[in-house]
């Protein structure tokens, strides 16, 4: 065991700082609006969709 961890240690730590990372992006972003940045880039989308139909004078039913 200890020979594995002097011979692979490094990559072990790299694979799992890899993973820790793409799991709090995944927490943070979220799938769609699920999370914070997720929920406010899709207002954000949706607020200038409404501002452009209004300013063109369109309007959705």
């Amino acid at each position: 065991m200890k020979e594995i961890f002097q011979e692979y240690g490094g990559v072990l730590i790299t694979v799992i700082a890899i993973l820790a990372v793409i799991l709090v992006i995944k927490a943070v972003v979220g799938s769609d609006v699920d999370g914070p940045i997720g929920s406010a880039f899709s207002d954000i989308i949706q607020n200038f969709i409404d501002q452009a139909n209004a300013n063109t004078g369109l309007t959705l039913d």
